[in-house]
């Protein structure tokens, strides 16, 4: 059998390497490390215990098999990426000056949000006050309001649509994720 697979194996190489090595630098890797991400797919691919007769659709199972091995790398580079950050942002003591700036310019955006929060309707603020300030559900907000889940749903969607468009244009610099962080600030 494992004479069987690296045999399957060379003839999977010689008719699929280039596809694969294409597969890669459209996912953004150089030529050479495509090269070397080809090369290592098919090493760990002789040493998995597959059975050749079952592979019906071998450019199939590659191109899908490679795709997932791409996934996976990355996702194991974004998880140890963080951990580098971390160390690097540590020694990183911003000054006084940067603090006060931060500061400041977070005080404006805060009250550009709550200008905006005050401009919604009555309904939308307070759907928007129990769900992001007091935590609620949807279900509870509808049993404390006596509103049905489906007015909850749309008087949130209203609201936030409303913010973010005010915010859009008072702040189009702003991502509007980080506005769902400074709700409970309000």
């Amino acid at each position: 059998m494992g004479s069987n697979l690296t045999q399957h194996v060379d003839s999977w190489y010689a008719k699929f390497h280039a596809h694969l090595i294409y597969i890669a630098t459209r996912w953004g890797y150089g030529e050479e490390e495509s090269r070397d991400q080809v090369q290592q797919f098919f090493l760990e691919l002789l040493q998995k215990n597959l059975e050749p007769a079952d592979i019906q659709h071998p450019k199939a199972y590659l191109t899908r098999a490679f795709g997932r091995k791409l996934i996976d790398d990355y996702r194991r580079s974004k998880q140890q990426q963080p951990k580098a950050e971390l160390t690097e942002n540590t020694a990183y003591e911003p000054s006084v000056l940067e603090n006060l700036v931060r500061l400041q310019s977070n005080e404006e955006l805060l009250a550009s949000i709550r200008a905006a929060f005050k401009r919604l309707p009555a309904r939308c603020q307070n759907v928007i006050h129990l769900k992001y300030y007091e935590g609620l559900t949807t279900e509870q907000i509808a049993e404390r309001t006596g509103l049905n889940t489906r007015s909850v749903y749309n008087n949130l969607y209203e609201g936030i649509k409303a913010l973010r468009e005010e915010l859009r244009n008072s702040n189009p610099r702003l991502k509007f994720a980080a506005i769902f962080s400074l709700l409970p600030a309000l």
